[in-house]
């Protein structure tokens, strides 16, 4: 359900959730970034933190400047901004993937699985050649940000590209760094060596989390992508993989990142 109006939620004395629905619909996702937009734009002093998901934004607050009534009458005025946005500002970042590679391979043999492309090709008809075709054929919206540090959740945008599969009925307790996995909805990374139950059918070039950064593009707190950011993958031969892990390595690698606007309303028009 898309709610007419957003709930407003405390969860805590010092967070207040803005709840545009309950239900894993994209233009929740558009709504609740429209709303971050706006707030930085408004610049109020006592909100610490804005943590967008995908159908709600939280809000962390200093207790002491402002209390959950008094926030969230300063944000109920910026609502008709978002019910009927047009735009999003949405970097295009461009992504090499080594799909069918051999870590995700002996990581499914550990874990006395099926090789997870396999999987995810015989769940959706396809085969592996197919698969990631298609996985390459769309861009991809990032929902939120989060579970490790520089991990996100995305969907795909164009429904027809849309590739899904079951998680794995027993978790794994460990995932190679930097490996790329769908599962549901969503594609994902794993930008440390995690626990994790989505499937593996590639290996990312490229880091997207770097405590210290190396190489631009990484902010201070060395997570690559943001909330509202377009994903487009792109796949690369064993070779290719190692030239490019290599200039990550030693700081020489130039991130395919753009900044741009996203066509809310010509999107919602075509696919909504």
């Amino acid at each position: 359900m898309i709610y007419d109006e957003p709930i407003f939620r405390p969860l805590g004395d010092r967070y207040l959730a803005v709840e545009f629905g309950d239900e894993a619909n994209l233009l929740l996702n558009f709504r609740v970034l429209a709303l971050k937009e706006a707030l930085e734009a408004e610049a109020i002093s006592s909100v610490i933190e804005v943590i967008p998901s995908l159908r709600e934004l939280g809000l962390v607050f200093d207790a002491e400047a402002t209390s959950h009534a008094r926030l969230e009458a300063a944000i109920r005025p910026l609502l008709p901004r978002v019910k009927d946005l047009t735009t999003l500002k949405s970097r295009y970042v461009r992504l090499p993937v080594w799909y069918d590679d051999p870590w995700s391979a002996e990581t499914a043999r550990r874990c006395n699985v099926d090789k997870n492309i396999d999987f995810v090709a015989r769940c959706n008809n396809l085969t592996v050649e197919q698969v990631i075709e298609t996985h390459t054929a769309s861009d991809y919206w990032v929902v939120c940000v989060g579970f490790t540090p520089g991990c996100y959740f995305s969907r795909v945008l164009d429904p027809s590209k849309w590739i899904t599969a079951p998680k794995y009925k027993v978790p794994r307790s460990y995932t190679p760094a930097r490996c790329l996995a769908l599962a549901g909805f969503s594609t994902g990374p794993y930008p440390v060596a995690s626990p994790g139950g989505y499937q593996l059918i590639g290996r990312l070039a490229v880091n997207l989390y770097e405590p210290t950064p190396r190489n631009k593009g990484f902010p201070e707190d060395g997570v690559l992508i943001r909330a509202g950011d377009r994903m487009r993958y792109y796949s690369v031969s064993p070779l290719e993989y190692d030239e490019i892990w290599d200039a990550v390595q030693s700081g020489r690698y130039a991130y395919d990142i753009r900044d741009d606007v996203f066509d809310v309303a010509g999107y919602l028009k075509q696919h909504g």
